[in-house]
């Protein structure tokens, strides 16, 4: 299974036993305490699009709490309601180190609980590759 530029975020998740991560969209989704709190996405081979860092899920009510907390997140230029952060940007480690340790303290401004559906296939993460 490819790895993701940015799993090192995943580091902060590793001692939960509800965190685990899917695919979804051609990125990788990251649930924790029964709720999507992550989406990291890298350029597609397929050109479906070209973005590539983290789309943090949130509902619209929490988005300028978390925005005057960490002012790097914006809404995403088409996925609109969850909050986005390109990894070229200059506090991209900073903030999505903060953000994640809020999500493994169970902050409730992050994260949407799934639809249900049909049951899909869940993975663990595997171990994270090392920072240059």
């Amino acid at each position: 299974m490819r790895a993701f530029d940015q799993e090192w975020i995943l580091e902060a998740f590793d001692d939960h036993p509800t965190f685990f991560t899917k695919r979804m969209f051609g990125g990788l989704a990251v649930y924790l305490f029964e709720r999507q709190m992550l989406l990291l996405v890298e350029p597609t081979k397929s050109g479906r699009w070209n973005w590539h860092g983290v789309l943090v899920c949130t509902d619209y009510e929490s988005q300028p709490s978390i925005r005057a907390e960490f002012p790097a997140l914006a809404p995403h230029e088409i996925l609109r309601k969850w909050l986005f952060l390109d990894s070229t940007h200059a506090e991209f480690e900073s903030t999505m180190t903060a953000v994640a340790k809020h999500m493994a303290r169970n902050d409730p401004r992050f994260g949407i609980v799934p639809r249900t559906g049909k049951p899909s296939v869940q993975t663990k993460r595997r171990p994270a590759r090392a920072r240059d």
